[in-house]
């Protein structure tokens, strides 16, 4: 294996771990597609490995691919970190970021106005949507920035803790017997919901969707209005909530990974990327 890696080749690396299509991953760094394809398989030559699986469909990365790209994603974001620390007149200039609905409002008011005010000349985007919605984009490179959950953990990112959702019901909320169990939940695209139906649906679970919302303000007002029962991450959970609920034992439900994306080409991606990290907490 050579002694060291070049920057460049890393980084048509990543771009195509995250595209999955040499044609995209061109675009994305400025190069024609039989450059990239030429700079990947150099990079494998020195490395001595495959790093990808390819297909009619587009690549996969392979176990290796996979072991390299997280070891070197930290490492390519400490390079134009330093960069920006050198360069700060660069700081200015449009950035999308994506945000999950659930987390927007606390976004909105407590982190927005500092972050704003410390880059007076970046010009925010927010995109506040499911996170599987927020996902795709950010692998269409229609986000520089994204905080996402997942139900399984993600090849690119970088993991910023587990988070756990709950069922849980209003106090004092009650069913009939034998009647569906009335539920809400988010619409396609938020993991919860998919995890929710599948866990009732294998337990056997008799129940009915009362609310779907992609607004996840509606469907916690639906659980605590006590005509349904919901989902809740843990560390969300208030007064007049309770994981009690009368008649049923829901199966509980798994642990999610919350993630922040990040595109390591993008400058500004990056300043904001630190920024985020350190300052905004769920």
């Amino acid at each position: 294996m050579a002694k060291q890696l070049n920057i460049d080749l890393l980084r048509t690396f990543h771009a195509v771990a995250r595209f999955r299509r040499f044609n995209e991953a061109a675009e994305h760094v400025h190069r024609s597609a039989s450059t990239v394809t030429t700079q990947i398989q150099k990079l494998e030559d020195q490395i001595g490995q495959r790093l990808f699986t390819r297909s009619n469909q587009g690549v996969e990365l392979t176990l290796y691919g996979k072991k390299l790209l997280g070891e070197t994603t930290e490492f390519l974001k400490s390079h134009d970190r330093l960069l920006i620390a050198l360069m700060p007149q660069r700081m200015q200039g449009k950035i999308r970021l994506g945000i999950p609905d659930t987390y927007a409002p606390a976004f909105m008011q407590e982190f927005l106005p500092r972050l704003m005010a410390d880059n007076p000349l970046l010009e925010l985007e927010v995109e506040a949507r499911t996170s599987g919605e927020l996902l795709t984009m950010f692998m269409a490179n229609q986000l520089d920035l994204a905080i996402t959950v997942s139900a399984q953990p993600l090849a690119q990112g970088e993991r910023l803790g587990p988070v756990q959702p709950l069922w849980v019901a209003a106090e004092g909320f009650s069913c009939p017997p034998n009647a569906a169990l009335p539920i809400t939940v988010p619409v396609a695209g938020c993991p919860y919901r998919a995890a929710a139906l599948q866990m009732l649906k294998d337990h056997g679970i008799y129940h009915r969707v009362l609310l779907q919302s992609p607004n996840s303000t509606a469907v916690e007002a639906c659980i605590r209005s006590g005509v349904a029962v919901g989902l809740i991450e843990k560390s969300r959970m208030g007064s007049g909530l309770t994981q009690k609920i009368a008649g049923f034992e829901l199966p509980p439900l798994p642990v999610h990974h919350l993630y922040l994306l990040c595109d390591s080409s993008n400058a500004l991606a990056l300043h904001l990327y630190a920024q985020v990290k350190q300052g905004f907490h769920i």
